[in-house]
């Protein structure tokens, strides 16, 4: 089974990269990173469960989180807005654990891609999929180009000024919402970050398993409801 299971992650991650060294602080910064995407995503309402936590660098990332996607959201193809907000709030996961724990001033580029889904999800929300209050259930900017080419789609601007601005404000209350949600169940909840930081640098991988025993063995806030 632990064939099976290195040969998945070398598939969706790419193999590991045995010969890269990590420092213990890039040690102990990689494990709060993976701890933090892995506990705000454990203990948000109505979220995919985390399958394993890994500090083991594969391919471009020195960590992973793998969440296993619920089968009737995969059949379906849906995302409810909830869901959405819950997805931006753990992949901003990573990026406040490192806030928390080593301040501002030490924090890395290692959520560049994080921070890249974040605002794509956000942006999504607000111009394709009409969960903005303020504009209301609107798609905004023409959708073309050539998906056979393999082009991406591109968007014409079909709205003025104004509304590009209010686009852009709207994108930041999400982006803030979710930082904000990701950040309260994680000073909420830091001693289990603590705790499970600790076994990532201990072990490098901890499986589903062994990150609900942590979370039954103590007193766990769930997160606010978006």
């Amino acid at each position: 089974m632990d064939e099976v299971n290195d040969a998945i992650d070398r598939v969706l991650a790419g193999p590991e990269k045995k010969d890269r060294v990590m420092s213990e602080k890039r040690k102990t910064l990689v494990a709060y990173h993976e701890a933090g995407h892995a506990l705000v995503g454990a203990l948000m309402p109505d979220y995919d469960p985390v399958q394993k936590i890994s500090i083991i660098p594969r391919g471009r990332a020195g960590g992973l989180t793998w969440f296993t996607p619920s089968e009737d959201r995969m059949d379906s193809g849906l995302y409810s807005r909830s869901y959405l907000q819950n997805q931006m709030a753990v992949a901003l996961g990573g990026r406040v654990a490192e806030e928390i724990i080593f301040g501002d001033e030490e924090v890395t580029t290692g959520a560049s891609n994080d921070l890249q889904q974040v605002a794509r999800v956000a942006r999504q929300m607000v111009t394709r999929y009409g969960m903005s209050d303020r504009l209301g259930p609107v798609a905004l900017g023409r959708q073309n180009g050539n998906m056979f080419l393999g082009r991406e789609i591109a968007s014409d601007r079909d709205f003025s000024d104004t509304t590009a601005a209010t686009i852009d404000e709207e994108v930041r209350t999400f982006v803030d919402q979710a930082y904000q949600r990701a950040k309260e169940v994680l000073m909420a909840n830091k001693l289990i970050l603590d705790k499970l930081a600790a076994m990532l640098i201990e072990k490098e991988t901890v499986d589903a398993e062994e990150l609900q025993e942590l979370l039954a063995t103590n007193d766990v806030k769930m997160a606010a409801i978006a």
